[in-house]
């Protein structure tokens, strides 16, 4: 497993750079993708907990060591292809709802937002590749990559045991402790998740992780339904009160579920309408106004 962009991903950004007559420099941040975002993938999945690597990856990597070379270089903005919008230097979501990648972009720190252009903001998914195949770029009809950039076979068992960790099997347990059968390493499994390879009269789901006793907690789909919850590391991107109301969203694409939201330094309660489905620690919560991106944090 490599631990950067596919040889034709540097190939096809080469290409077009040559088509436009725009210089092509490959940037090595091996060094800060490997401690941000490889190491901490790693340590919260032995926690127990689903990260969240491409929300880091806009932090740390794109929005940031990236993003701090541009300026530092005296260029006076750092164009990207997310589908997103800034405003008045403000994050807000894109106009094709269905692309839309604010939630990866919340991490961004406020002050930074005033040097990012995202052109595809403002148009969608069809009318870029409409503009691409007109100006005769050869990506047009690319295929889109669901997969993570460091593990692009989807094997996260290999790309454990690669880093020395491997799979420490435990008991599968309902909430009442009842043991049900036994799991196969914790990173096998996340909140909400259906297929468990054991036999029960009734449809179980992982309730939680416990990496302490290295048990998978499961139980009724009821069970896995939380209406009030805690998140950390809080990225503030507007100016906010104590308490305020704003909706929710607690994973790509989901439902966003208005909330309310008290502050505590850099965490914050957050009190929802209605029960939200497999809130997942180490997963990322963030906060909107309509469009507008409040803020975002990690799920605890």
């Amino acid at each position: 497993h490599k631990t950067h962009c596919s040889p034709s991903d540097a190939r096809d950004a080469r290409l077009i750079a040559r088509q436009l007559g725009v210089p092509f420099e490959v940037v090595d941040v091996e060094d800060v993708f490997c401690e941000k975002i490889i190491n901490y993938y790693t340590s919260e999945y032995i926690k127990g907990r689903t990260p969240n690597p491409c929300y880091f990856c806009n932090r740390y990597v794109k929005f940031g060591i990236l993003l701090e070379m541009v300026i530092h270089r005296g260029f006076d903005r750092l164009a990207s292809g997310h589908y997103a919008r800034i405003v008045d230097g403000k994050l807000y979501k894109a106009i094709d709802k269905e692309k839309d990648q604010s939630y990866f972009l919340s991490s961004i720190e406020r002050e930074k937002l005033r040097y990012l252009v995202f052109p595809n903001g403002d148009k969608t998914k069809r009318q870029v590749r409409e503009i691409a195949e007109m100006v005769k770029l050869h990506i047009h009809e690319k295929r889109e990559s669901q997969d993570l950039c460091f593990i692009p076979d989807g094997d996260q068992n290999t790309f454990f045991s690669e880093r020395g960790l491997t799979s420490n099997p435990g008991l599968i347990v309902d909430t009442h402790g009842n043991a049900l059968g036994e799991h196969r390493g914790l990173f096998n499994y996340t909140v909400g998740q259906r297929k468990l390879r054991i036999s029960a009269k009734e449809r179980l789901y992982v309730v939680r992780l416990d990496s302490e006793k290295n048990m998978v907690v499961v139980g009724k789909k009821e069970e896995v339904y939380t209406d009030t919850f805690r998140v950390s590391n809080l990225n503030l991107l507007c100016e906010v009160p104590a308490e305020f109301s704003a909706s929710v969203m607690v994973r790509k694409k989901a439902e966003e579920v208005p909330c309310r939201v008290k502050m505590s330094d850099d965490t914050a309660t957050i009190t929802c309408e209605r029960p939200i489905f497999a809130v997942t620690p180490g997963q990322i919560a963030a906060l909107y106004n309509h469009d507008l991106v409040i803020a975002s944090g990690v799920i605890d």
